[in-house]
Formats: structure tokens, C-alpha cells, sequence
């Protein structure tokens, strides 16, 4: 019989738990399910989400963090990043105001490139991509270190923060 509880606050992860050095130093979940399948690229996945994919699903794998019933939340955080990424080129290229009927206003890709970037930090946080999810995890001593905030963070971290100081500053100036 599988028992799944629903209420309080969402669990940790054992792994993530053991990565943390159980620092509650609570009783970690030995009957926790331990997916064994390999997280595949999902047919379909096309342009910037399937470089996300082949960029990071590797090393998360090595970590013991993606697993193949992990992949369809992992395909969603490939394809917010994607989307963020176009919206961000998009803005660049015409700007952060549009013509409206009563004057200028906010552009719409810029509410699309902020729901985006959200819904990519969230699914980042969950699987461990975000330096202060990095920074609660302790990899054994022999481990080696992670290439991935280099790689992540370097490139997506940098794209969101300057969008948000540019829809910051469009959205002042359409008055929106």
C-alpha cells in the first residue's frame, strides 16, 4: 500500500537531504521511492529547451537528482527557459513599449518573460540549479565539484536579472 501525505509543508527530498548533511538531523525516508530509469530527451523538445536539456540533464542525473519520472517537470523548466529566452530577444529587439489605444504601453512579452523566468526559478530551485539551493548542499568529499552553476547560472541568471531591470525601467516609462 503506498501512503502519500498531502498536508504541512512539501517534503525534502532524501537525496537532497543527504546532500544537505540531513542538517534537522531528523530520520531520513528509507521507503522513499528511488526511481532507476534515466531521464530521456522527450521527442519534440526542439531550439533552446533542447539545449537546456542537453546542457544540464547529465550532470543532474549524475547527481542522482533527475530520474525519468522527473523528466516531464524537467521538459517544463526547458521550455519556461526557452520561452524566457525568446521573450528577452524579442524585447531587445522592439522594445518594451507597444502602441496601445490610449498611448503607450508595457509590451506583452514582458509579462510573458517574467512569468517565465518565475516558473524557470521555481523548477530551478526544485532541482537544486539556484546558487542558494546549491549552497544548502554538501557533496561528499570525493565528489566532484558542480560545472553546473558555472554553466546555469552564468548564462540564465545574467539574461533574467537584466530583463528585469529593463521591464522595470519600460514599465515606468509607459506608465503602465
Amino acid at each position: 500500500k503506498i501512503i502519500m501525505s498531502t498536508k504541512g509543508r512539501k517534503p525534502t527530498p532524501t537525496k537532497v537531504k543527504e546532500l544537505r548533511g540531513n542538517p534537522g538531523n531528523r530520520p531520513l525516508n528509507k521507503r522513499e521511492p528511488k526511481p532507476t530509469t534515466a531521464a530521456k530527451i522527450p521527442r519534440g523538445l526542439k531550439g533552446l529547451p533542447r539545449q537546456f536539456w542537453r546542457e544540464h540533464a547529465e550532470e543532474l542525473a549524475r547527481l542522482e537528482i533527475l530520474t525519468g519520472v522527473d523528466g516531464p517537470a524537467f521538459r517544463l523548466m526547458a521550455e519556461a527557459y526557452g520561452f524566457a529566452v525568446e521573450a528577452a530577444q524579442e524585447l531587445r529587439e522592439t522594445g518594451f513599449t507597444v502602441e496601445g489605444r490610449d498611448g503607450p504601453k508595457k509590451h506583452p512579452l514582458a509579462q510573458v518573460f517574467r512569468d517565465q523566468a518565475q516558473l524557470f526559478k521555481s523548477f530551478a530551485a526544485e532541482f537544486g540549479m539556484t546558487p542558494s539551493a546549491r549552497a544548502r548542499l554538501q557533496l561528499p568529499e570525493e565528489a566532484e565539484q558542480l560545472s553546473l552553476a558555472d554553466m546555469l547560472m552564468a548564462a540564465a541568471q545574467e539574461q533574467i536579472e537584466a530583463q528585469a531591470q529593463r521591464v522595470e525601467v519600460g514599465s515606468g516609462e509607459g506608465g503602465a
